[in-house]
């Protein structure tokens, strides 16, 4: 008889069985998530400033409401991957499983409206 014990890894962590263990390709997706984080916030900023504090468009009140709304959803969209973002860098999940939770819910709404 074999017991279950002697067929399992007993060191089984996320990292060791779905980390990535290449560096190069570590930081390649480190600087993938920062540059999609920093020029999603940057330019929804500026889309938002300029609709808002501005009125900069000169289009019809409902296309500049959707376009601030996708603006917003964009943003929300983005500020999921800050999770990714943490767990590579530290190669670890130190945030908890309360984000996998709400996070599930966030990309229902703001994946279909940046799209």
């Amino acid at each position: 008889k074999t017991s279950l014990t002697g067929l399992m890894n007993v060191s089984f962590t996320n990292y060791t069985e779905y980390g990535i263990h290449n560096q190069t390709l570590r930081y390649c997706w480190i600087s993938y998530f920062l540059f999609t984080i920093l020029s999603s916030f940057i330019g929804d900023s500026i889309i938002l400033l300029a609709s808002i504090r501005y009125d900069a468009f000169k289009l019809h009140k409902a296309i500049v409401t959707i376009m601030q709304h996708m603006a917003v959803c964009d943003l929300f969209n983005s500020f999921n991957n800050c999770p990714s973002l943490v767990l590579l860098i530290s190669e670890r999940n130190i945030l908890g499983s309360f984000l996998c939770n709400v996070r599930g819910y966030f990309i229902c709404y703001t994946y279909p409206a940046s799209f």
